[in-house]
């Protein structure tokens, strides 16, 4: 419940200190202590110290690099990469819902920031009507037919001494700030999934002329065959265990071709365009000589420029802020009333000295018994906070982990390529070796065939192996932020 209590004063200095007011309220609050209370409830989540966490050796050891620039994806050398990025960051919807979000986040803040700001309207009303004879209307008035007219200037004003409107307005401008973070993650999150498509899309190309190699090979083998059966010099079955082999060559070939089509058509919806579009997407021209490491070894700088964990840090605030706004509702608040205007049962003197009319005082609201609803909002609070929290501290040790991650999966990979380079140059060598002792008539034509399978498949695994670099470097650059974020909106992101 509360309670309000005006009073209408004839005088009131616009000079009168906030400070006199508050401590009247303050030596009312006193006086009420024990009917509203706060007391009990409390934040339990604390953030986690980022520069107290354990990093391992993978990041304390890591090489040292530069900052992602804000284009990092240009270090691949890919121009039809670049452009469908760009259209991607122009044209997607997602990105447009998200600016959207922006807008309205902007103007949530703009209503809040008008509560703490003075309320001034107009008000003419105008009513023929009867008065009764049995109240305080004097005759000629009473008991006949007239105009009752009214044309004020109203104003209020909440003087908002415990800063609940203040706070809540500051939330609101936390949380405009959250959803210009989410934009930015969803910008990343957009350019990493189209430089994983375009590394695919590569790899598949590169997939098909190993498969297209292969079916090659496997055909000059069963013409061979089928040359030596016809002379004697070969079985049917040998013969038929080659063509055996022919349906799943051809069929490599065809679900690869697939694998092309879907990637086109994801990457064209990627770049906010219709299916159609992929039809123009051609054979990518991917490289990366980038150094690979970590720009910095402190977790505050390593993650700061990360766009979700910008957006935790700024919920924790604003979530602080909503708090301190459900505190203030248990404190007695002071509103700021009053009008002037004309007001007349007439027309003729309406606009007169006679018919101005005034009211200026203040109005106080004393909460004294609400069954509980500001101690549960109080309550909601606290727990959104407690949520925002852990969020961030979980934005946090994911951001971490996949720092480590992405680094310990190039350090693998490149070990892997090192050892699979090494295989195909001993596989390389067989096949030459196949190849000269056939054309010195040492050996035959289907040795050569069968060496130069092993070279093939080396290569497929090489391709995989790349493919993987490629991919831990776009995740690397997701998992540091990308360069989207600037510093000045990364610093937002420690404590």
């Amino acid at each position: 419940m509360s309670l309000p209590f005006t009073s209408t004063l004839t005088v009131l200095s616009p000079r009168q200190p906030r400070q006199v007011a508050r401590s009247a309220v303050w030596l009312l609050a006193l006086l009420l202590n024990g009917c509203l209370s706060s007391q009990g409830i409390a934040p339990v989540s604390q953030p986690l110290l980022q520069d107290k966490l354990a990093l391992g050796k993978t990041i304390s050891e890591a090489p040292v690099m530069a900052w992602p620039t804000e284009h990092w994806w240009h270090v691949y050398g890919d121009a039809q990469l670049n452009r469908l990025i760009e259209k991607s960051l122009h044209d997607h919807p997602d990105l447009k819902k998200a600016t959207a979000r922006i807008a309205l986040a902007t103007v949530m803040a703009e209503q809040s920031h008008a509560a703490t700001l003075p309320n001034i309207g107009g008000k003419v009303s105008s009513s023929r009507e009867r008065f009764t004879e049995l109240s305080f209307i004097p005759k000629p008035w009473a008991g006949r037919f007239n105009w009752n007219n009214q044309a004020t200037v109203d104003m209020s004003y909440n003087l908002d001494l415990w800063k609940q409107q203040k706070s809540a307005w500051l939330a609101a401008l936390d949380e405009a700030r959250v959803a210009d973070a989410e934009m930015q993650q969803v910008k990343i999150e957009l350019t990493a999934a189209i430089v994983k498509n375009e590394i695919q899309l590569a790899a598949e190309y590169q997939w098909r002329d190993l498969a297209q190699d292969e079916l090659d090979d496997l055909r000059h083998e069963i013409a061979i065959a089928q040359k030596a059966l016809a002379a004697g010099l070969n079985t049917q079955l040998a013969l038929s265990r080659l063509e055996a082999r022919l349906p799943a060559a051809q069929n490599k070939l065809v679900l690869i071709d697939l694998h092309l089509t879907l990637l086109k058509n994801q990457m064209a919806a990627l770049s906010g365009e219709g299916p159609g579009a992929g039809e123009s997407i051609t054979r990518p021209t991917l490289h990366l000589s980038a150094s690979v490491g970590l720009p910095d070894r402190l977790p505050a700088n390593l993650v700061g420029r990360r766009p979700d964990m910008v957006a935790a840090r700024w919920r924790v605030e604003a979530a602080q802020k909503h708090i301190q706004s459900a505190k203030a509702a248990f404190y007695p608040n002071i509103n700021l009333l009053g009008y002037v205007g004309f007001q007349g049962l007439a027309f003729a003197s309406l606009f007169s000295s006679a018919g101005l009319v005034g009211n200026l005082g203040p109005a106080m609201t004393l909460p004294l018994f609400d069954g509980g609803r500001r101690r549960a909002n109080l309550s909601a609070e606290t727990a959104l906070y407690d949520m925002a929290v852990e969020d961030y501290n979980a934005t946090l040790l994911k951001a971490l982990e996949r720092i480590s991650s992405q680094l310990s999966v190039m350090q693998t990979v490149e070990a892997e390529m090192t050892n699979t380079r090494q295989a195909l140059d001993k596989s390389e060598q067989t096949h030459r070796l196949a190849l000269k002792n056939y054309r010195a008539g040492l050996s035959n034509r289907v040795e050569s065939l069968q060496t130069n399978l092993l070279v093939l498949q080396q290569k497929n695994v090489l391709v995989e192996q790349e493919a993987a670099r490629l991919e831990a470097y776009a995740a690397l650059m997701l998992a540091l932020g990308g360069g989207v974020m600037e510093e000045a909106h990364a610093t937002q992101a420690r404590p």
